[in-house]
């Protein structure tokens, strides 16, 4: 009984191959039948009768094996039943245009009022071939495998709205279970759809501890204690476009916030049973769990950027050599050219790289250059860039005197220094920019003071320093 349910397994593993035989000789068939139909000097009756021969064979050879496949599991058990039976529709039909398509006279009755109707019914064939393959594709590569890739512009006629991904809300993240509730759920909104309980390319599912840990056909992917020995975590930081990156090309990326808890869950040990709070956390992955406890903000409006002159076009080959590097350059709305630029995947970033930029300076809208190695200098390049509104420099090299060369900003609405040196002495040299409307100084050298708060008139400055006042309703006296 094993020897035939391996042999059975083995046999259907030809169905990928097998399946796209049917496809090219009915198509073929049809057109022919098409072309004769228009040009009624042509004869291509034969030619039709053998191509629908060897489409039926083929037809009923692929559906053969593609039950034998579906024995294995890890498909979606809905999609997987409407390929099966339209696979059967297919072969049948064929089968039947065939007979149709042969010498020779039938019969009055529904035999000779179905020859009369033949090219219609091999239409519906091919129709029905159509949707077929649209199944096999969602069994293979997902659910809006297809819809998800139409450009933009073409949506937006239409009217297709994306699907709007499922928020996760924690009421006190401090007591939700680590794994469980806050990485599991990244996990099947990210991955779920190539790595689950219904597929697994790779032979890897991550749909419970067990296949996690299990790994597969390349090996283990998680090494506990050691993000950087870990595969599943080396997959996700490579740059955009690398055949390994995960998710792939086409799929709804990966937030840089939920790569940095992947990365803390591993290197904490890979916590299963625990819960938030009996975890070390540090700053930064402490204010990324608190978001969990509120609905995401909204992204950003286009309208941010609507008084903004028209922007150039980007030029595609530095974009490409900026993406290699690991440099993301992403587009901020379907109606403009501006970008943000994101440098979460390559930390080397320098100065010269940022002269690099400004090939496309009127094009950038938001910097992303935090954990890089950016310096003050790097600041006299971005006071040149006319549109730049969000700049992000946490945990870099900037100091003070960065802060005095950047006061010059045109449009800075976003400034992000946490974990630098800048001190009140460098905030205060912002003062002099009217548009700015945010500063965050987390672990800086920037203290809470009422006078920094002052800035010029508008801007809100964040340390993250808070002191509650004593009340003494809150004393308990014994």
């Amino acid at each position: 009984m094993k020897f035939l349910e391996e042999l059975a397994s083995f046999f259907g593993r030809f169905h990928p191959i097998l399946v796209h035989l049917p496809i090219g000789m009915l198509v073929l068939a049809f057109a022919m039948a098409a072309f004769e139909k228009v040009k009624k000097t042509v004869e291509y009756g034969s030619a039709i009768r053998f191509s629908l021969l060897l489409g039926t064979f083929a037809a009923l050879l692929a559906a053969v094996t593609g039950f034998l496949l579906s024995k294995d599991g890890g498909y979606e058990d809905d999609v997987l039943d409407f390929h099966q039976w339209l696979g059967i529709s297919v072969a049948l039909l064929s089968l039947l245009s065939y007979w149709l398509y042969r010498d020779g006279n039938i019969a009055q009755g529904i035999l000779g009022k179905l020859k009369a109707q033949r090219f219609v019914i091999l239409l519906l064939m091919v129709v029905l071939l159509g949707f077929t393959g649209h199944f096999g594709g969602t069994l293979t590569h997902g659910k809006g495998y297809i819809k998800d890739a139409i450009p933009s512009d073409i949506k937006a006629a239409f009217g297709i709205e994306d699907k709007e991904e499922e928020i996760m809300v924690l009421e006190n993240v401090q007591e939700a279970e680590v794994y469980g509730q806050v990485i599991q759920p990244i996990l099947k909104a990210r991955c779920q759809s190539c790595h689950g309980e219904k597929k697994q390319e790779g032979e890897f599912s991550l749909h419970n501890k067990e296949s996690l840990l299990k790994g597969g056909e390349s090996g283990s992917l998680l090494e506990a204690g050691n993000k950087d020995k870990s595969e599943l975590y080396r997959r996700l930081i490579l740059p955009e476009g690398h055949e390994d990156r995960m998710p792939p090309k086409g799929r709804k990326p990966i937030t840089n916030d939920q790569i940095k808890l992947i990365a803390w869950w591993i290197d904490s040990g890979l916590a299963f049973d625990k819960k938030v709070k009996q975890v070390d956390q540090g700053q930064e992955i402490a204010a990324i769990l608190k978001k969990l406890e509120s609905p995401a903000e909204p992204t950003e409006s286009p309208m941010l950027y609507a008084n903004l002159p028209e922007a150039p076009d980007l030029p595609e080959e530095r974009l490409e050599a900026w993406q290699a590097k690991g440099i993301k350059v992403l587009p901020v709305a379907t109606e403009n050219n501006y970008v943000t630029i994101n440098a979460i995947n390559y930390p080397e970033l320098n100065d010269k790289d940022i002269e690099d930029l400004m090939h496309i300076k009127e094009n950038i809208v938001q910097l992303k250059l935090g954990h890089t190695k950016v310096t003050d200098q790097g600041m006299k390049l971005l006071t040149s860039l006319p549109n730049l509104v969000r700049l992000h420099l946490e945990h870099t090299g900037v100091t003070d005197k960065g802060m005095e060369i950047l006061k010059s900003a045109p449009q800075l609405a976003y400034l992000n220094i946490v974990g630098t040196k800048v001190t009140e002495k460098g905030v205060q040299q912002l003062s002099s920019i009217k548009s700015l409307k945010d500063i965050y100084a987390f672990q800086s050298g920037v203290k809470l003071n009422a006078d920094n708060l002052k800035g010029n008139g508008n801007s809100r400055l964040d340390t993250g320093n808070y002191e509650l006042p004593f009340l003494e309703s809150d004393t308990i006296q014994y």
